[in-house]
């Protein structure tokens, strides 16, 4: 790769290639930099990895779809109509049950008229 080229062509050049085509690629470039496929490569420390080789090789692989991690979409969960009946459905017997325990205890008109009013106007 003694020709220098743009991001955009490079990127063109590796996503017009086949999967078989891009391994090929990468293996001879490790072949040609003295790398073994593998964990590690035995004898070579990490500091003795030159920059620009390595950033040849995040370049290479860069390019490859399959090699990038894809952000995992999380979809909110709405409720079934289901849920939502029953949801909706104990709501309304929680409140007409609490207005006929309200018009049990106080049957009269005058008294919940008292009970409302004290009720707005308590200090």
């Amino acid at each position: 790769m003694a020709i220098q080229e743009s991001n955009e062509k490079r990127k063109e050049r590796f996503k017009a290639m086949s999967s078989a085509q891009r391994k090929a690629l990468i293996r001879a470039k490790m072949k040609v930099e003295g790398l073994e496929e593998g964990s590690g490569v035995p004898g070579k420390t990490l500091s003795s990895y030159d920059r620009n080789e390595i950033w040849g090789l995040i370049q290479v692989t860069s390019c490859f779809p399959e090699m990038q991690a894809r952000p995992r979409t999380m979809k909110p969960k709405t409720p079934s109509k289901k849920k939502s009946l029953i949801g909706w459905l104990l709501i309304a017997i929680t409140l007409s049950g609490g207005m006929a325990f309200y018009y049990r205890q106080y049957p009269s008109p005058e008294t919940r008229r008292e009970l409302s009013v004290d009720g707005m106007f308590a200090d």
